[in-house]
């Protein structure tokens, strides 16, 4: 009797008219060898100044960093920063690209503090152009602005947990979904091309990962078909494949089949590029929509915030001889001396709120020619209770200012950052919500 698939008595998508995908992630590779041995000594100079090898290792920067050469995006969406190891790649990619932009997001700010200043003397002075750096919660990002316009999209999906899940599954992929797009997902391996042990090695059935929770990464790790991770986002990629009739994509599967299907491209491979950049094992995955038939299953959104006030806005610095509203959109220009104050700016809410509530300032605003900074000053004025360095970009972005203990909370300031540079600052929108 012939076996039947999961869901085989609920009509779902005719797969039968999916195309072949139009990239190859194993061909990549191959085919990139020359690029990737010319710039060889770069991307080692590079990974030194990023000093993160732990969280990517080097045969797995030559990867991603053929698979951007290859894939040829003009926009790559990074979700998850840390200190920079796959933001330096696709920099060096948008470099030889030419027309390549790099959107990353990430919600701690390793990457400017310590990975730039180290970088700065081995690149040439517009390697960092193409870039956007956000420090900012993945999950609050505008991505209908950040992808209106982009044709072929590469997406770094290296930010873990569920609700990080539901945004790429159910916000991110149904914007891609009708343009040439690519998913890659770091911290999944293949059991098929990776010694795992069966045993549980003393260690109780998984519960999830604790990584987020203040923990440190659990040592456990779940296995679901092939993956093998320790990232609570294998249940839900898993959950969407089923529902949605696709395969997730093994980059170790696709290395495997290639090499044995053109014997001696490995060993030419690894004379050309060494053991630091070549290997068969990836452990890495992959995801796209590009080519299969519709219609798809996207899971919905959980609301973080479902009730919003508006504000009244006034200044306090530079004073105004009257204690006014301050219109917004409202420009501001930061000095050339860190940590100076360009603006504080009283908040009050419009509409009361229920004191047993968590409350957070939204803040929309632009930021051009150098970083700035956003912060709440404590009820005193003495320290910051809150504070977000905005790096420049293309487009508007959005920063929330949690209220934990409202009565603690004082102005809202936009303050020059340690960087010595005058940036320009434009307040679009701020709201309070719960």
């Amino acid at each position: 009797m012939k076996p039947l698939r999961p869901f085989a008595l609920t009509p779902g998508r005719d797969v039968d008219r999916d195309q072949p995908p139009p990239f190859d992630i194993a061909s990549y590779y191959y085919d990139q060898r020359a690029c990737v041995a010319g710039d060889a000594e770069l991307l080692k100079r590079l990974m030194v100044a990023v000093d993160s090898d732990h969280d990517l290792r080097p045969p797995q920067w030559a990867q991603w960093y053929s698979v951007a050469l290859g894939f040829q995006p003009d926009l790559i969406l990074e979700l998850g920063r840390g200190k920079g190891n796959s933001t330096a790649i696709f920099c060096q990619a948008a470099s030889r690209l030419g027309r390549t932009r790099v959107v990353s997001l990430c919600v701690t700010d390793a990457w400017m503090q310590e990975t730039v200043p180290r970088l700065r003397p081995l690149v040439p002075p517009d390697w960092l152009t193409p870039l956007d750096a956000r420090t900012t919660d993945i999950l609050d990002a505008d991505y209908e602005t950040l992808l209106d316009k982009a044709g072929r999209v590469l997406v770094l999906w290296d930010a873990h947990g569920f609700e990080i899940a539901e945004t790429v599954l159910g916000r991110i992929l149904p914007l891609l979904q009708d343009r040439p797009h690519l998913i890659l997902m770091h911290d999944i391996a293949d059991t098929r091309y990776t010694v795992v042990p069966r045993s549980y090695e003393g260690e109780t059935l998984w519960k999830g990962s604790t990584w987020n929770n203040g923990a440190g990464a659990s040592s456990g790790r779940v296995n679901i078909g092939w993956m093998n991770s320790l990232q609570d986002q294998v249940v839900a990629l898993a959950d969407f494949a089923v529902r949605n009739d696709l395969e997730i994509g093994s980059a170790d599967h696709e290395y495997a089949g290639f090499f044995a299907a053109h014997p001696g491209a490995a060993d030419e491979m690894r004379q050309r590029l060494g053991d630091t950049f070549f290997s068969e094992q990836a452990q890495w995955a992959f995801l796209s929509l590009t080519g299969k038939e519709p219609p798809f299953h996207f899971p919905a959104l959980q609301r973080r915030f479902r009730h919003r006030s508006a504000v009244v806005v006034r200044d306090i610095h530079p004073p105004r001889w009257l204690w006014r509203s301050t219109p917004l959109p409202r420009l501001i220009r930061t000095s050339g001396v860190p940590w100076a104050y360009a603006a504080v700016i009283d908040v009050q809410l419009r509409d009361g709120a229920p004191p047993d509530v968590r409350r957070s300032l939204r803040v929309r605003l632009m930021v051009d020619d150098a970083p700035a900074g956003i912060g709440l000053l404590s009820a005193d004025r003495s320290r910051f209770v809150q504070s977000r360095r905005v790096a420049p970009g293309l487009d508007v972005q959005t920063v929330w200012l949690p209220l934990d203990d409202p009565p603690a909370a004082g102005p809202l300031v936009v303050y020059t950052d340690d960087e010595p540079s005058a940036a320009r600052v434009r307040l679009d929108e701020i709201l309070a919500v719960w």
